[in-house]
């Protein structure tokens, strides 16, 4: 049978070795490209503002509760925890210099930095800016994703520069809630206090090696450097933006044209620009991983009937769309062969109850096969068994993975060569939010898991009624065993049922997992020369003070 990938025009470039870059090699590496390439770029020109081309943000907004994880504050607002700029792990380069934890997990205090100062002249970072940040991140009114990690909590000041949060039940990952992937900022009472919600949607103070400047609605957020962090270390740059730029076109032609210094370029234009002398900076860990959800699938006791409805519903059906996609091919468009295949999304050998059979299973009961898939969907009476056969894909930009649109369009072809009947549905991510939250996602849409979560927040987040509004993908047992998992301390008990959870989500085809990726960002080498970041956020990126500058 004739791939049906020969049938979809589009133009995949991989990248030379040195044009890409996971250690310290990189500038020999990207050295030795360039000369070969004959394209060594002209004499470094440095700037006072560097531009970022971005997506979107998905809210638009300073308050970041009234996100969905959006990263456009990441580099003037602070979080308690931070990450090592090298492994990802867990560092005193947040608010908090130091932290412990009681023997059930109930229990977690943090030492804030003494040297710890807000932006723009509003004091001393205290316990009680940690309090009401709390407060603001935990409202009705939130829309943040994963805010059940940091719901729950008495939270109180043991003194100004000491907080202690206290839980009914273990929460063993708390970390993960107050670092950098998780959904809370630190916003400084004493601002608030003096301007109310007013000061913070102009110019919210933070703490980190930017403060903001002006965010213009759609366009931009710029940022100036903080002269004399506390932090000891100040950033290289005087000023930052991060320029809304939708269309990787645009991207592409403003990183060429010097209107932009750094962008996220889908890899299959990065050859377009490491042609021209670009280069490619590459996450030191992997920044996420890619799936497309089998949303709408709200299947706790009591859920409407409606959800059987669903083509997808059928077991049949998941596997059949598994089986239709040709991973091997969507690894080489999408990502120029640079990224891994996926057993079962969320899962990774550093994760707490990994199952490496599963991965050896894959291929036999998730491998392309078109022909299986076929007679999957028949077996399941497809479409002549169902009210509406239509499999809407939803087309959509995430910020700092600039493949999901592309991604969309390859389902829609693998689906349709199967005889699906596939609609394409074009929705802000926003909408998409509002969908799922509502209960009302009833769609197949391209997704990440970024960074690659711990197992418990990560199966909270994805697979309860408490977790992201667009994983879609619900049932008592897999409700049952995240629960239990929440409440247990005891290691090797927790192993055995993530493990399960893993397993069983396996078998249900809960998912149609594509990839393990890093993020990468393609920069103007006159402009930057390196930049050290773990993918440890949403969109992959942090550490903006560390971004080096061409000398």
């Amino acid at each position: 049978m004739q791939n049906p990938m020969v049938r979809f025009a589009f133009s995949a470039r991989a990248l030379g070795a040195g044009n890409w870059r996971r250690s310290a090699s990189f500038a020999v590496a990207a050295t030795t490209a360039v000369l070969l390439l004959g394209t060594a770029p002209a004499a470094a020109t440095p700037v006072d503002r560097l531009v970022i081309g971005l997506e979107p943000a998905n809210a638009d907004t300073n308050l970041f509760w009234a996100s969905a994880s959006d990263i456009s504050l990441f580099p003037a607002l602070g979080r308690l925890i931070g990450n090592d700029a090298l492994t990802g792990d867990y560092s005193s380069d947040g608010l908090a210099a130091s932290w412990e934890v009681n023997d059930d997990f109930t229990e977690w205090t943090f030492h804030l930095h003494p040297e710890a100062e807000w932006h723009f002249g509003w004091g001393p970072v205290t316990a009680a800016d940690v309090i009401h940040s709390y407060e603001l991140h935990t409202g009705d009114d939130v829309t943040q994703t994963a805010v059940a990690q940091l719901r729950g909590a008495e939270v109180e000041a043991i003194d100004d520069k000491t907080v202690r949060f206290t839980f009914q039940e273990p929460r063993v990952n708390f970390l993960f809630a107050v670092a950098s992937r998780g959904s809370m900022l630190i916003y400084s009472k004493a601002q608030y206090d003096a301007e109310g919600i007013e000061g913070y949607v102009a110019r919210p103070a933070g703490t980190e090696h930017y403060q903001v400047v002006e965010r213009v609605s759609g366009q931009y957020i710029r940022f100036e450097r903080v002269e004399n962090h506390w932090s000891g270390t100040d950033a290289a740059f005087p000023e930052m933006e991060f320029r809304w730029t939708p269309e990787a076109s645009t991207k592409l032609a403003g990183l060429l044209a010097g209107e932009l210094h750094i962008t996220n370029l889908p890899r299959e234009l990065q050859g377009d620009a490491t042609d021209r002398g670009m280069n490619v900076l590459v996450s030191t860990n992997p920044s996420g991983h890619i799936t497309a959800n089998f949303n709408g699938l709200y299947r706790r006791s009591g859920d409407p009937a409606t959800n059987g409805e669903l083509p997808w519903a059928d077991i049949r059906i998941r596997e059949a769309m598994n089986r239709a996609l040709d991973r091997d091919v969507i690894l080489d468009v999408l990502y120029a062969g640079r990224a891994e295949k996926v057993a079962v999304y969320g899962m990774g050998p550093n994760n707490e109850g990994y199952v490496p059979e599963l991965e050896e299973r894959f291929e036999a009961e998730y491998g392309y096969d078109p022909a299986r898939a076929k007679e999957l969907l028949a077996e399941a009476g497809y479409p002549d068994a169902f009210a509406d056969p239509t499999i809407p894909i939803i087309v959509s930009q995430i910020s700092g993975n600039p493949e999901v649109a592309t991604l969309a369009e390859l389902l829609d072809v693998f689906f349709r060569d199967i005889g699906l009947q596939t609609e394409m549905r074009e929705i802000d991510w926003a909408s998409m939010n509002a969908m799922g939250r509502g209960r009302e996602a009833y769609v197949i849409n391209p997704n990440r898991n970024a960074p690659v979560r711990p197992t418990e927040p990560f199966l909270s987040t994805w697979y309860t009624t408490d977790g992201s509004p667009n994983g879609g993908f619900e049932d008592d047992h897999i409700q049952d065993l995240t629960e239990r998992l929440m409440v247990t301390v005891d290691r090797d008990e927790r192993t055995l049922i993530a493990s399960e959870a893993y397993t069983y989500l396996f078998e249900q085809y809960a998912e149609m997992p594509i990839a393990a990726i890093f993020a990468e960002m393609t920069v103007n080498p006159e402009i930057v020369t390196d930049w050290t970041f773990p993918g440890v956020t949403a969109g992959g990126m942090s550490h903006w003070h560390l971004i080096t500058p061409a000398e």
